[in-house]
């Protein structure tokens, strides 16, 4: 972490870059500003690989990703890691969950009285609302969900394969369980927070990290020539992964922890102001 990098060539330090969406380059609002899509395609100028690595699902990924630049071909990586996608529909990678560890998770939540979201390849199957639920789907509606009684029992008796599952509490309380459930399923479960409200479960595999690798296997791309972009815990471990990982903001201390270099946050445009001193020094 924080060596130097010898340009190769592009002309650069690096060969690929990786971004987070939320908090990192798309706001709250869920804006992108126009400085941040200038500052992305200033490094595919370069001749810079750029790819969204976002824990949302594919269907939204796209979505923002299209107003970054990016094109039919571009692969995006989704749900924290466990899916790798063309913009075009494309599957390159998709990790799922064993049918039996799933409905573990969703009955431990259950058994705590907590929202629980099941996250398929196009479509989301949901526990009945909680209090906090109900906060948190008004900010972040999502087309696609079926609330079914009991989603341990839907998933037991044969429904799809989870490509992530989600645990949904006020943020007060999230981190409490983050813990338990990373306890509970250690060795066996990638148990992560993206949001202040979520904790996230998907296989071992399917980290933003794992995607990464995956792709720099596939364009002969070394670990050492990635620059790594996000704010939440679900990057830390990316922002390891990379030769230089940048913290924008830092939801958590950790992430701060895990990074080269912290800059200010996405409502400063830390993103573009990072991009644009680098490529001023190269």
């Amino acid at each position: 972490m924080g060596a130097k990098h010898s340009s190769t060539k592009n002309g650069l330090a690096f060969d690929l870059g990786a971004f987070d969406l939320d908090g990192t380059v798309l706001r709250r609002n869920l804006r992108i500003t126009r400085a941040t899509v200038a500052a992305l395609q200033r490094l595919r100028d370069r001749g810079m690989r750029l790819v969204v690595a976002t824990g949302r699902r594919f269907e939204d990924a796209r979505e923002y990703a299209g107003r970054l630049g990016f094109s039919d071909q571009d692969p995006v990586i989704c749900y924290g890691g466990s899916m790798v996608r063309r913009m075009n529909g494309e599957t390159l990678l998709h990790r799922t969950l064993p049918r039996s560890l799933g409905t573990e998770v969703l009955e431990w939540a259950a058994g705590r009285d907590l929202h629980a979201r099941v996250f398929l390849d196009g479509g989301i199957v949901t526990s009945p609302d909680t209090p906090a639920a109900l906060e948190h789907l008004r900010r972040y509606a999502e087309p696609g969900v079926s609330v079914v009684d009991s989603p341990a029992d839907w998933l037991r008796d044969g429904g799809a394969e989870p490509t992530k599952l989600v645990i949904v509490d006020r943020p007060d309380d999230i981190k409490g369980w983050l813990e338990e459930a990373q306890t509970a399923f250690a060795g066996r479960l990638f148990v992560t927070r993206s949001l202040p409200h979520y904790v996230e479960v998907g296989s071992l595999e399917g980290t933003k990290a794992s995607a990464l690798g995956f792709l720099c296997d596939r364009w002969g791309i070394e670990r050492e020539r990635v620059l790594a972009f996000g704010d939440a815990d679900n990057d830390i471990d990316m922002l390891r992964f990379a030769g230089h990982g940048v913290a924008v903001g830092g939801m958590t201390g950790e992430v701060r922890e895990a990074a080269d270099v912290v800059v200010p946050g996405v409502d400063e445009d830390g993103v573009a102001g990072y991009v644009e001193n680098f490529l001023e020094g190269s």
